[in-house]
């Protein structure tokens, strides 16, 4: 936005002063001018939170969503920055800001509405295309931005020039403006308070817009006025909220002429005849269009475990499982650790005993899915199938029997449930990173002739980590889209959130829950979702079975569809 201010008086030739003077005549009996009145306000810039003519408060679809008060978009609730150094030594108690057509002479309120007075058409008499607005200063129930909320709105510690971190709530709780002041541009700006706004109309008959254009801010309190001295810089911003704004003229430059005062009546003229100046022009409308996206994959192998290196003359483990030579920032979740075998099929059970359950150990198996989405509003991710059942119908009993509330492991006892192994325990939750422990281990490391506890088998079996090696040959970190498989922005659901630790004592204390919902085949289970844009968040699904002594013979299986449901 291109501001535009007046030079200094002392720049000028006579002619411009004399021209000063009487602007300042316009609004105070000449006698009460005083030399003091003769000294300029320096360096002044008005800066606009919208540059767009006052008909204009809607975004490029023609909405107000993304067109809030103070915003770029909205030119009919707009807020005001008046910046300016100080040319005298004095204690000032009001301040003023007129806006008017010209810099000089008599008085019109900015604007393009027809007719003049009463007269005046309103914002919206006109038909789209021919929009006109006049400059209005709508300030019901104006206040201060409190002292407690200063430092939440700007940035006191620093020494460079502040601009707000954050808009006060659209709703004005939080105040509609504030007067900040400082000795120099090292040192942080500091808030003046006490002072109250005031909107009126300060126009000549014959042009008159019947809007207000006038500011005055005041401060009654004898003790707590600006005390400045010559060079001091001042800020004053008002805040565009829902009923305190500033609506931007339709079209063409204004000015404001600024003035200081001595005293709360806004008689005793310190530094004025000034005016900074700004042009209204009709905003720059760019549309194009982002497509839908998104990708999801549901396996039993994470390609970012795979080694892509390889002797020459060889394939390494991630071609064999990928068919590709190089990892890809977000690789998808592959079906098994060769191209050739059985796509998505897990072996739930004791190795040893051609993956058959037993009353005293809890078995597990494993698999992924990842999920990368442009939806504004987030995703949810829900499961549906059945729980394990034999060619003749006999099924293993659901992990929480139907009370709707996820359990711990339970050896002698039918279960079948599942949970996400996220990293609730033994990673950072706010992250959710994917575990890749098992319960895989010899029960004596020091003792080669101890039995190996083979609890956990997945098609991925020691495959416990990223591989590092891999990833920096492929230089998938160096891409600023990387990080290491996760849940979050997505959230696992209560039920499913406590697959990460031990399932078997033999492993430790066992802290984790599962769960499973029979219902889930007619209508999917969500155990996972969020409000954010999803990029490649990444889900360990974690299943446990455990049997009973009554439990029928057979051979059982089940069937795990995972849906994932993007919300736009």
């Amino acid at each position: 936005m291109k501001i535009y201010s007046l030079k200094s008086v002392a720049r000028r030739g006579s002619m411009l002063a004399a021209a000063v003077v009487v602007a300042g005549a316009t609004l105070l009996p000449f006698a009460s001018v005083s030399a003091d009145a003769l000294n300029p306000l320096t360096e002044r810039s008005l800066t606009l939170s919208s540059g767009s003519p006052g008909w204009s408060y809607t975004d490029g679809s023609g909405n107000a969503t993304y067109a809030p008060p103070n915003s770029g978009a909205n030119g009919q609730k707009t807020g005001n920055t008046f910046a300016f150094r100080v040319s005298s030594t004095e204690e000032l108690r009001a301040f003023t800001f007129q806006y008017c057509t010209t810099s000089a002479g008599k008085c019109q309120g900015p604007g393009n509405n027809t007719g003049n007075g009463g007269t005046r058409e309103a914002n919206s008499a006109v038909p789209a295309g021919q929009q006109r607005s006049d400059l209005e200063i709508v300030a019901p129930s104006a206040s201060e931005v409190d002292v407690d909320d200063y430092p939440t709105l700007f940035d006191t510690m620093s020494g460079q020039p502040q601009d707000a971190l954050n808009v006060p709530n659209r709703n004005g709780n939080d105040g509609t403006f504030i007067v900040l002041h400082r000795s120099s541009s090292a040192a942080p700006w500091v808030q003046s308070a006490g002072w109250e706004m005031t909107a009126s109309k300060v126009q000549d008959a014959a042009v008159d817009t019947n809007k207000n254009n006038f500011i005055t801010l005041a401060n009654e309190d004898e003790d707590a006025g600006l005390e400045l001295t010559a060079g001091d810089y001042v800020k004053i911003i008002f805040f565009g909220t829902d009923a305190n704004y500033i609506t931007n003229p339709g079209n063409d430059a204004f000015f404001v002429k600024i003035n200081t005062y001595k005293d709360d009546a806004a008689t005793q003229l310190v530094d004025g005849g000034v005016t900074v100046a700004n042009v209204m022009n009709r905003s720059i409308e760019i549309q194009t269009k982002v497509l839908e996206t998104m990708e999801f994959s549901v396996g039993t192998v994470d390609p970012n475990t795979l080694d892509s290196t390889a002797e020459e003359g060889e394939t390494s483990e991630f071609e064999l499982a990928t068919g590709k030579k190089k990892h890809i920032t977000c690789s998808p979740i592959v079906t098994g650790m060769e191209a050739g075998v059985t796509p998505n099929v897990l072996k739930l059970g004791n190795e040893v005993g051609e993956f058959s359950l037993a009353t005293d150990t809890t078995y597990s198996t494993h698999s992924y899915w990842r999920l990368s989405s442009n939806s504004s509003a987030g995703a949810t991710v829900y499961y549906s199938g059945v729980t394990l059942s034999n060619t003749v119908g006999d099924q293993i009993d659901e992990a929480h029997n139907g009370d709707g509330i996820a359990e711990a492991p339970a050896p002698g006892a039918e279960q079948f449930g599942l949970a996400m192994d996220n990293g609730t325990d033994i990673t950072p939750t706010s992250k959710y990173l994917v575990s890749y422990a098992t319960e895989r281990a010899q029960a004596d490391p020091e003792d080669e002739d101890s039995p190996w506890l083979l609890y956990e088998n997945g098609a991925d079996n020691g495959k416990n980590g990223i591989h590092t090696a891999s990833l920096d040959a492929d230089n998938v970190t160096g891409n600023l889209s990387w990080h290491e498989p996760q849940l979050a922005p997505l959230k696992p659901l209560s039920n499913y959130n406590k697959g990460t630790g031990v399932i078997n004592s033999d492993f430790g204390s066992i802290n984790t829950l599962f769960a499973f919902d029979k219902e889930s085949n007619l209508v999917p289970t969500p155990f996972a979702e969020g409000s954010e844009v999803v990029d490649c968040v990444t889900g360990k699904m974690r299943y446990i079975a455990n049997i009973a002594a009554t439990t029928p013979a057979g051979i059982y299986t089940t069937k795990i569809n995972y849906i994932a449901a993007p919300k736009y």
